[in-house]
């Protein structure tokens, strides 16, 4: 994408709180980024900031540091994938198969308040993963805790260890947001065990899985608030069965960069 000053896209940081044995900086708490992810914004031109929790190690709210300043100078945000969203952020207490799964109280409280930030500007927001089901607690929504647990006999959205090599199809529904980036559907990067079981408010459904479970939606409301249950960024363009990550990516950067985004020419996916 040319423009004559770069695109400012904020990354929304994943959070290791204790550096593990071996680790260069160990003990300490660690904020990073995946880098397909990073690579897959950068590629059109735009330069990516991960923007760090400013909460203190003692995982106290700070009011003195807020988050808008940089939804003031980023043209964009990106919420990429991670461990699992509290249950208590939508009003249910965590069930058993929970107790196994990571949470991590201090990245929810702090990518509510980025979420919100981008929000109110009306600034572009696109969520990965662990985002979209950020973004759809954020619009007031609800998500299985667990889909083997809650959905049994479905489709596998998780296995660990096939990780990034877990796919399956998806379904683009019409009139949407996607159904002007894609012809039709076609496989995607599986990795989730939860999932969305009431849709947030003001959204819509862009793509669902054969077992009907929702893995896009688009915001009816916002000028683009576009979150995808797969991950864009472990999807390879020479692997044409892949659903490509090319259109969802220059749309999200033409809405950070246009009042009014053009939707990108549909890619013909083989059947």
């Amino acid at each position: 994408m040319e423009t004559s000053k770069p695109l400012l896209i904020g990354l929304s940081p994943r959070i290791l709180h204790e550096a593990p044995e071996g680790f260069e900086a160990r003990g300490k708490t660690i904020q990073y980024l995946e880098q397909n992810l990073a690579h897959l914004i950068s590629k059109h031109g735009a330069l990516v900031f991960m923007v760090p929790s400013l909460e203190s190690d003692s995982l106290l709210n700070k009011e003195d540091l807020n988050v808008d300043q940089y939804a003031d100078v980023l043209d964009g945000l990106v919420l990429q994938g991670g461990v699992d969203i509290s249950p208590s952020l939508y009003g249910e207490e965590p069930i058993p198969a929970m107790e196994k799964q990571r949470l991590d109280p201090v990245r929810d409280r702090y990518e509510m308040k980025l979420l919100k930030a981008f929000a109110k500007r009306n600034k572009p927001v696109l969520g990965i993963c662990r985002g979209f089901q950020l973004m759809n607690v954020f619009k007031g929504g609800t998500l299985f805790q667990d889909l083997p647990t809650q959905r049994p006999d479905k489709v596998a959205h998780y296995k660990a260890e096939l990780y990034d090599h877990l796919t399956h199809s998806v379904e683009i529904a019409p009139h949407g947001k996607l159904s002007k980036m894609y012809s039709h559907g076609g496989e995607i990067v599986s990795i989730h065990h939860q999932g969305i079981k009431t849709l947030g408010n003001g959204l819509q459904v862009e793509a669902t899985s054969s077992d009907g479970l929702i893995e896009a939606f688009s915001s009816t409301q916002d000028r683009f608030f576009v979150g995808v249950q797969w991950h864009p960024e472990f999807h390879k363009d020479f692997e044409e069965h892949f659903l490509s990550s090319e259109p969802l990516v220059k749309s999200f950067l033409e809405a950070c960069l246009n009042k009014e985004a053009p939707s990108p020419e549909p890619i013909v996916n083989p059947s």
